[in-house]
């Protein structure tokens, strides 16, 4: 998520940067078509550039859907499961994902369920069992 945002981010003052540059041109007229077609293929570029992301989060997605849905579990489950993978409590899994430490442990007793284990611990082996973390 956070190479996401910094990937947009990046974009964002990219595009920025073209507009203040195209500011620039306006003063002498020989650089104008110049910085025009400089900007449409910037924005040709992002947009194929997007698309392309998109495909292969898309693609990364399917295959994180297909690896879980053998275990039932949901993504924020999955994620509570590896943040209990690495010895994490309730509620330091509840700061790092910004929930309450009750639904932490509704995912947990969830995880249990789900996964037919009666501890924290079988959980994480069925886990690892499964290649699910």
């Amino acid at each position: 998520m956070m190479r996401t945002i910094l990937f947009f981010g990046g974009l964002s003052v990219a595009v920025f940067l073209l507009f203040q540059l195209s500011k620039y041109a306006f003063t002498d007229f020989t650089y104008l078509a110049f910085t025009d077609l400089f900007i449409i293929l910037a924005a040709f570029l992002f947009i194929v550039l997007g698309f392309f992301l998109s495909r292969i989060l898309r693609s990364s997605s399917q295959t994180w859907s297909n690896t879980v849905n053998n275990s039932n579990l949901s993504r924020q489950e999955h994620k509570v499961l590896c943040l209990m993978n690495e010895g994490l409590s309730n509620l330091e899994i509840a700061g790092k994902l910004f929930i309450a430490e009750t639904t932490v442990k509704k995912h947990v007793s969830n995880i249990l369920r789900k996964l037919k284990a009666k501890r924290r611990t079988e959980a994480i082996k069925i886990g690892r069992d499964l290649e699910i973390i």
